[in-house]
């Protein structure tokens, strides 16, 4: 495809003309006096920048910042730059809602990639009858071949991040079966090797769109046949080397080529994915351009188009609140975008000097057009940027990176009790909420004989008005364990004081609670609880530094005693599914339990909003769907003190659960989503609601009873 040779930034290098394209002062609209413009299938043509167009559009730009006091401009900068980390921090959450309101209806399939960059994508459309319409020098129709250099690879493997929906990579999908039909329905005489297997990754941070993504029947029946993987993956934060490509690269024959995304593709597509990110120069644009280029096999090819700076959209932008400082703009619907020069791209990906480690620069211009719907006659200005970038052949297969990192599962388990002490003692000079567990609305049954005397109480605020069956009578005495329980459960030590402050005849069962913790700091602070000294003034509570994750060990008046286990966030902050200190964790919580005993499970669901946004924290992935929490990644006083500060926490799946509790009765288990909706997308409101119009909760919730 030829490109424009010029940029409305570089006016020295725009030729003279006397097309009357011009930037209106009070809009990003265009008109035009030239009516024999060549539209190109009626609906674009290129587009040409001169000096006096590319002062306009600065002037619409910077208008605002002009108009201002210098110290208003550092303030304002300073509310940017705390604007910019809560855009990065909610990133994910914004564009998962964006798919979840628009699902697969707002981008169209992008079926011109074998005319941005038929190097590589041609030979997919090879004898393909869908070219006719593009013609070759000699004005006949364009047909394609796969060039012998491909001929002889026995696979190809092309890797899409920012995949959305797959409005890209399906269509090349598409057209590699429909080539390997034309291939087999060839007569026998045919000497033509077959066409390459075409295996394909898709990443992206919105887990809605790669759930749309693996739905579509393209892609099923590719993933059928072990040649498609999708994974969420937020590129900024995340390495290549962490994402396992096992399923879709192996040949017939089960030849493994590579067993993670590093150094495995023969190409990559970045197409209006970097933009998303962050502004350049920063260091979340970095981490995303090097984790890119560590994608490519030696050989391989990043392929590019974005949003070039001084496009219409950018002129839109800009004229309101929504600039967040250097080119880039948060959008109504709290998704981001920068507006890209050349040299910003050369920055990112290109060898130089001083920096050898990088890509070797193919093709990298200006694609300028002008934009016309037929329906209204209006017009659309647009600059993208589009780059070809080459993995050197000589490059290592082993990429080299430096991620903040804790040192893996056992480093965490080795230090946990000491993270959870600084936990509490942070948590001692700050006010904050709690996550929602309140035991009177989220497990009726087993609290239904105290929901009426709460109720008189006004304390717990109980949901089920009406008489469940329980277990329990009035002379009882309940056994409850809190384990996990930092400072307590809130409504369970209003139960507590409750039943202390009771006079007269008794009318629910009494309790005896235990609060276990592996935090002595946690253990100091609740003690200090009025309820809870309420409930030692009544002998009804009992607190313990426990460790549970220690194997067959607890405390010996537990033994197969208790009633209720309370499982509330607890075994996310252990370690992943199947580690050796969760499972030791369950074991300990069952063999608590006396026959008939429950266990009451509330912990964190896979893509709750804040696993997004700790896909965005740089190093926080200890291991798949495992975090440490409470550490920001582009802070380097943060990163230093890793080795003690910050928890675990792991996402659960539904059926992960489900395994843990096997040898138990399932009486509920599911998944439970809570949307969390802020009022106001304007810039203010953005900036009021930390950047998100939103918060998407996912817990998963359970009971489960021992057998009798």
């Amino acid at each position: 495809m030829a490109l424009a040779a010029t940029h409305p930034t570089d006016p020295s290098s725009v030729p003279s003309r006397t097309n009357a394209w011009q930037w209106h002062s009070s809009s990003a609209d265009m008109t035009t006096t030239d009516d024999n413009a060549s539209w190109k299938g009626d609906v674009w043509i290129d587009d040409n920048w001169t000096a006096e167009d590319k002062a306009k559009a600065l002037e619409l730009i910077g208008s605002k910042q002009a108009k201002q006091p210098l110290h208003h401009l550092d303030e304002e900068q300073q509310q940017r730059n705390l604007a910019l980390n809560e855009f990065r921090r909610n990133a994910s959450t914004n564009w998962n809602s964006f798919y979840e309101q628009n699902q697969t209806n707002f981008f169209k399939d992008r079926h011109y990639l074998h005319k941005a960059f038929p190097n590589e994508f041609a030979w997919l459309y090879a004898h393909s009858s869908d070219n006719n319409e593009e013609l070759d020098e000699s004005g006949n129709p364009r047909l394609y071949s796969i060039p012998n250099r491909i001929k002889t690879e026995e696979s190809r493997t092309i890797v899409e991040i920012g995949c959305g929906v797959g409005n890209a990579i399906l269509p090349l999908l598409e057209q590699h079966t429909e080539l390997m039909h034309k291939y087999s329905s060839l007569d026998g005489d045919n000497d033509d090797v077959p066409p390459p297997r075409l295996n394909i990754h898709c990443l992206d941070f919105a887990p809605t769109a790669i759930n749309f993504l693996t739905q579509d029947p393209r892609f099923r029946a590719a993933e059928e046949e072990g040649r498609a993987t999708a994974h969420v993956f937020d590129l900024s934060s995340m390495h290549p080397s962490t994402i396992s490509t096992s399923a879709a690269s192996s040949t017939n024959n089960d030849k493994k080529q590579s067993t993670t995304l590093a150094n495995s593709a023969d190409v990559a597509i970045l197409l209006f994915c970097l933009s998303a990110v962050a502004p350049h120069p920063s260091a979340a644009l970095s981490r995303a351009a090097r984790h890119a280029m560590d994608i490519l096999k030696p050989g391989g090819t990043l392929v590019i188009r974005d949003y070039g700076r001084l496009d219409e959209a950018q002129m839109k932008l800009s004229k309101g609140e929504k600039s967040l400082g250097n080119n880039f703009y948060r959008k109504g619907d709290g998704t981001g975008c920068f507006y890209f020069e050349l040299q910003d791209l050369k920055d990112l990906f290109v060898n130089d000097d001083d920096d050898c480690t990088k890509l070797e620069l193919l093709e990298l211009d200006y694609i300028q057009r002008v934009y016309r719907n037929r329906g209204d006659n209006s017009t659309r200005r647009r600059v993208w940027v589009q780059g070809r970038f080459r993995k050197p052949f000589g490059a290592g297969d082993e990429s080299k990176y430096d991620l903040p990192s804790i040192g893996g599962i056992e480093r965490y388990s080795s230090t946990a009790c000491k993270r959870w002490d600084n936990y509490y003692n942070t948590l001692a000079k700050m006010k904050t909420s709690t996550l929602p567990s309140n035991l009177f609305q989220i497990f009726p049954n087993e609290f239904s004989p105290w929901q009426s005397l709460m109720k008189r109480q006004n304390k717990g605020r109980p949901q089920n008005a009406q008489s469940l069956e329980t277990s329990y009578s009035v002379s009882d005495n309940v056994t409850i364990v809190d384990l996990a329980c930092g400072l307590g459960n809130a409504s369970l030590l209003n139960l507590i004081q409750t039943l202390h402050q009771q006079t007269g005849q008794e009318e629910s069962p009494r309790v005896n609670v235990h609060f276990l913790d592996i935090s002595s700091e946690a253990i100091r602070q609740l003690s200090n609880d009025q309820r809870y000294q309420s409930g030692i003034s009544s002998d009804s509570v009992v607190s313990q530094v426990y460790d549970v994750r220690t194997p067959l060990t607890i405390p010996k008046h537990l033994d197969q005693s208790v009633d209720i286990v309370l499982l509330l966030f607890a075994l996310s902050a252990i370690g992943p599914y199947k580690c050796d200190d969760l499972k030791n964790a369950v074991t300990n919580a069952v063999k608590m339990l006396k026959p008939g005993g429950v266990i009451l499970f509330r912990d964190y669901g896979r893509y709750d909003d804040d696993q997004l946004q700790l896909n965005s924290v740089s190093g926080a992935q200890i291991c798949n769907n495992f975090y440490l929490r409470g550490v920001d990644g582009d802070d380097d006083s943060k990163v230093e003190n890793r080795s003690d500060m910050g928890t675990g926490c792991y996402f659960f799946e539904l059926d992960e659960v489900r395994d843990m509790f096997a040898e138990l009765e399932v009486l509920q288990l599911e998944c439970t989503t809570r949307t969390y909706k802020k009022t106001g997308k304007s810039a203010k409101d953005l900036n009021k609601n930390g950047g998100a119009a939103e918060r998407r909760r996912m817990w998963i919730q359970g009971r489960f009873r021992k057998p009798v």
